[in-house]
């Protein structure tokens, strides 16, 4: 089980707990969709591929390690691919923050807000995918709940 904490109430960057302590520290911006992160000592960059691109990339030395595509710009959701291995992270509903994320159709792991409240969120991601995956995975749903907070500070001030 891993723990996302925000550093700070109003911070897009979090922190990655895992049983043991510290994982990793998700650095996100805004401009372009980026962040970066790193687990023992090595670094991992995620970002789009293209200004008007729905695709993701999860890089380390400029090499791919994984790669994620949004199917729809109507949808919370993307396809995730690394190595022979495709998951779909998706909401679990159109309210609330909740995250399955599903391995051929078969749930296999999940992301939920730890209350109502708060913004630190529990994960349970698949023991056999490899942390900096995971990681990965996790700023893809930092990045969905960064643009539904915007698009609903943009309806408030209209």
């Amino acid at each position: 089980m891993l723990q996302l904490i925000p550093q700070s109430w109003l911070s897009w960057n979090f922190d990655v707990l895992g049983d043991d302590g510290a994982v990793a520290q998700i650095k996100t911006s805004s401009w372009p969709e980026s962040g970066t992160f790193s687990i023992d000592e090595a670094t991992f960059r995620a970002c789009r591929e293209g200004v008007f691109s729905g695709e993701y990339i999860l890089e380390q030395n400029g090499q791919p390690i994984a790669r994620a595509q949004k199917p729809s710009a109507f949808l919370s959701a993307f396809v995730v691919e690394y190595q022979d291995r495709n998951y779909t992270l998706k909401k679990e509903s159109l309210i609330g923050r909740s995250f399955v994320l599903l391995e051929n159709d078969i749930p296999a792991g999940s992301i939920q807000p730890e209350g109502f409240l708060t913004r630190k969120v529990a994960a349970g991601l698949p023991d056999d995918m490899p942390m900096p995956v995971k990681v990965f995975i996790l700023w893809l749903a930092i990045l969905l709940w960064r643009r539904e907070a915007n698009a609903q500070a943009m309806a408030a001030s209209t």
